[in-house]
């Protein structure tokens, strides 16, 4: 994503990612590749006035409307036929908590047939019920084994920081930076804010002592959760092992897990679907996590212009001493903001053998874009990102943001990853 959340946001996160998000699954091991075979999902809704449920893929970003699949609720019952292209987790949303911006996804794994599905309301989202056949009886036997224990230790400790009062597991100084972005006007000045609390937490200056203590004691949990996780995944190199591991190496920072158990993982899972779509998925997270570092090498790629004609950033590069790659999207306002404060360290290097490659990841068309940029102005070159055609966001593991930045050498070397525009600027200065 563009931005770190605070360690308090990022404890919650943790614990709704691992506990919130079950994967169920009900086709035959061996059956991996592109399917023609419809399934139909048929449930119940209890306790809510939703009228539409959001379909897509699992690892789709529900913000992509071309990825998303409609599904009306009538009379607290739906019924839904599609086919699935293979077999992959997919997950359920209630739009009306999608538009709120707070939801929980229902991951499973259609099933040739019908899949039943009993879904309560947010408060009782664990005693959601889904057909139970196939994979689901390994889901489950993980659930009962090794998540169940997690979710009510977790369940315990965040009870625990609720009576200890959030605010006082928080710095001064974060405290300080909540108060700016409250009062914040412009997506420009919150974006200043977010890189502050980013610095912060990177400095470890944004908890209390109290909440140094109480991070330490869940990391503790954390850790002997993923344990048992991993243990599962490399003795049960299973379709929903693979779905955990993708998961993983999309939400998790890499040095959380252990790259070597996550190789030893992958690679067995690897060499059991090597035509499945999360192989080719999880070699470009899995690269991304582990080089796309300061210091690190960046990931190449071609992708077209607005008139058509492609670029390769690797010739962008090698006609300029230091790129800054800005993925961006018109929908993302941070991304704008972030890229509006850096316009003006564009204008005082272009002449010194800095520029900027702007990627625009537009969703069906390019509509808003040309609207955007005639606006705008930005003099920089732009390529298009359509539909995420070329796996940009991918490859660079932004899948479930708006965008990054990326600075860069000519060598190919990254020099910081979303910084500044004072950090850009800095860098500048010391390299030009």
């Amino acid at each position: 994503m563009l931005y770190n959340l605070n360690s308090t946001m990022k404890t919650n996160a943790l614990f709704i990612f691992f506990i919130a998000n079950l994967l169920f699954c009900c086709k035959t091991e061996n059956d991996t590749k592109e399917i023609a075979i419809p399934s139909i999902l048929k449930g119940e809704v209890i306790d809510r006035d939703s009228k539409t449920i959001l379909l897509a893929k699992a690892t789709e970003d529900m913000r992509q409307e071309d990825k998303v699949m409609l599904i009306p609720i009538e009379n607290g019952k739906f019924e839904f036929e599609f086919t699935p292209e293979d077999m992959q987790a997919y997950q359920l949303v209630f739009e009306d908590e999608h538009l709120d911006g707070g939801w929980r996804s229902i991951m499973f794994f259609p099933e040739e047939g019908v899949t039943t599905f009993k879904l309560y309301s947010m408060d009782r989202f664990s005693e959601n019920i889904i057909s139970n056949n196939g994979l689901n009886a390994d889901l489950n036997k993980f659930n009962t084994d090794v998540a169940v224990q997690f979710e009510q230790k977790s369940r315990l400790f965040f009870k625990r920081n609720e009576e200890l009062g959030y605010e006082n597991l928080r710095s001064e100084a974060s405290k300080a930076l909540s108060e700016k972005l409250n009062k914040a006007k412009t997506q420009e000045e919150k974006v200043v804010m977010y890189d502050a609390m980013e610095d912060l937490g990177e400095k470890g200056l944004d908890r209390s002592e109290l909440g140094k203590k109480r991070d330490a004691e869940y990391d503790v949990m954390m850790g002997e959760y993923l344990d048992s996780r991993y243990n599962y995944i490399i003795d049960n190199p299973t379709m929903v092992s693979y779905s955990f591991l993708i998961e993983d190496l999309t939400y998790i920072d890499l040095k959380n897990i252990g790259e070597e158990r996550v190789l030893v993982a992958f690679n067995k899972l690897k060499e059991k679907y090597p035509n499945h779509a999360y192989t080719k998925l999880g070699d470009n997270l899995f690269r991304a996590l582990k080089d796309l570092n300061p210091g690190g090498e960046y990931v190449n790629f071609t992708a077209p212009d607005s008139n058509g004609n492609v670029v390769e950033f690797k010739t962008v590069l090698s006609n300029n001493k230091i790129v800054l790659l800005d993925l961006w999207a018109t929908w993302c306002g941070p991304c704008i903001a972030k890229t509006r404060l850096v316009k003006p360290v564009y204008d005082n290097y272009k002449d010194k053998g800095f520029t900027i490659l702007g990627v625009a990841g537009e969703r069906e068309n390019l509509e808003a874009y040309n609207k955007f940029i005639a606006k705008e102005g930005w003099p920089w070159q732009q390529l298009i990102e359509l539909g995420m055609k070329n796996k940009i966001w991918e490859k660079y593991n932004v899948m479930n943001g708006g965008g990054g930045m990326f600075l860069v050498d000519t060598s190919g070397k990254i020099l910081a990853i979303n910084p500044s525009a004072k950090e850009v600027e800095d860098i500048l200065k010391e390299r030009l």
